[in-house]
């Protein structure tokens, strides 16, 4: 259920975003996030058919993980960004070097195959599979630790997501660390293994899940500010410049304004207009630009107190 969500939510915004952010961190984080969350199946195609086209040898599993690395990589790269924290981004030879120190153990693994969906679990006793796994975990646990104390610095509702998140993700990794050492260094059997191995799954994937919404919301906001601002210059441009909507918003791109400036531009024309008695609004139209007054308004407050 967790997996689907995060699928969906994942993969609107890659298809979506692509034309205009895929040069973006944040975009890169969102498409290898989707490529390790499809790997638990899509559609008719479950992991382990999926599996079965790369070779029946459990490659799914490390591409799997590499993407999942791959992903919170970008992100911590996005949110330091985000922050105007440049000086706290990873360098590129930081993602292949954990990229590396990842698929190594796996490649010394003893006959990985066949497809098995309890793959670490079925040969945790195995040096190679332990050591692959947690080094994934620590990875893992280390760049969530990153970005949590990246958004520490400023509170939203968005970094409240992120936050939250990133904590369950930090929580479930050190879990899970402690579940792989003492199972394969530990005196316990296969029936311990079998007991506690999802024990971390729960923080971790609804840390997880948690982020999903995070994205969801900055994704959905700037879809609602988009809408109002072509709402706003079209009840604007109505009154002058011939209608000529397309000129207004591309100048104001053009001078880095983002679709909330915009809106808050437009509504103020159009106010100073209804107050002169130089512009009407139909009854529908006067309703919506009232909504519209109040959340800029709201906006204005929140970002001045």
């Amino acid at each position: 259920m967790i997996q689907g969500i995060c699928l969906i939510a994942f993969a609107a915004v890659v298809l979506l975003r692509a034309p205009a952010s895929w040069r973006k961190p944040a975009w890169w984080a969102t498409a290898f996030g989707t490529i390790s969350i499809a790997t638990y199946g899509v559609l008719w195609a479950s992991p382990t058919v999926m599996d079965g086209l790369l070779g029946g040898r459990n490659l799914l599993t490390l591409l799997r993980d590499t993407s999942a690395i791959a992903a919170m990589w970008f992100f911590h790269n996005a949110v330091a960004a985000q922050r105007g924290r440049a000086e706290k981004k990873l360098h590129t030879w930081t993602l292949f070097v954990a990229l590396a120190v990842v698929v190594v153990p796996f490649l010394c693994i003893p006959n990985p195959g066949p497809t098995s969906e309890n793959f670490v679990l079925d040969r945790l006793s195995e040096f190679p599979t332990w050591l692959f796994s947690a080094v994934y975990i620590s990875i893992m646990g280390a760049l969530a630790a990153r970005v949590l104390v990246l958004l520490a610095h400023q509170r939203s509702i968005m970094t409240g997501l992120y936050m939250g998140g990133m904590g369950l993700m930090v929580i479930g990794s050190i879990i899970e660390l402690v579940y792989l050492c003492i199972a394969h260094f530990g005196p316990f059997d296969r029936s311990f293994r079998e007991s506690y191995y999802y024990a971390s799954k729960p923080p971790f994937f609804g840390g997880l899940l948690v982020a999903v919404l995070g994205v969801a919301w900055v994704f959905g906001l700037r879809v609602f500010w988009k809408y109002v601002a072509r709402w706003t210059v079209r009840i604007d441009t109505r009154a002058h410049l011939g209608g000529n909507r397309a000129a207004v918003i591309e100048r104001a791109y053009a001078s880095g304004w983002s679709d909330r400036q915009l809106a808050v531009d437009s509504a103020v024309n159009i106010r100073d207009r209804l107050k002169i008695g130089s512009q009407e609004l139909s009854r529908i139209d006067t309703l919506m630009f009232s909504g519209v007054e109040r959340l800029l308004s709201l906006h204005v407050e929140r970002t001045t107190a």
